[in-house]
């Protein structure tokens, strides 16, 4: 039985999105090192979100799930929790993730068959 989903291939894109945002964004120093609290939210949060997308592609379980969606509360509320609704593009860069994390998150739970909950 395959258990793969849909939306562990959408949130995987969205992590790679977000270790490429600081430097999509332009907030890196001259030796390509992220720079501020939000750059480095932004690169932790999309390596936690591939390597769980990843994991949850090889074998799935429920948690993955989980975490995937507190890592995209985590980054909706992160620019209030950070400090940094002054710079626009990474507000809005963590809302939008952030939303699609948890989309994507509900979405699995909510497809998952009380058979397949571990």
């Amino acid at each position: 039985m395959d258990r793969r989903r849909w939306q562990d291939h959408a949130a995987f894109i969205v992590g790679i999105w977000l270790i490429a945002a600081p430097w999509a964004l332009g907030s890196f120093s001259p030796d390509s090192v992220p720079l501020g609290a939000a750059a480095w939210n932004f690169l932790v949060c999309g390596v936690a979100v591939a390597i769980l997308c990843a994991t949850a592609l090889a074998s799935y379980r429920l948690w993955e799930e989980w975490v995937n969606l507190l890592i995209g509360i985590w980054l909706i509320a992160s620019p209030w929790m950070l400090h940094d609704v002054e710079k626009r593009p990474f507000v809005w860069n963590a809302l939008i993730c952030g939303i699609l994390l948890v989309v994507l998150g509900i979405s699995a739970l909510y497809g998952t068959k009380p058979s397949e909950r571990r």
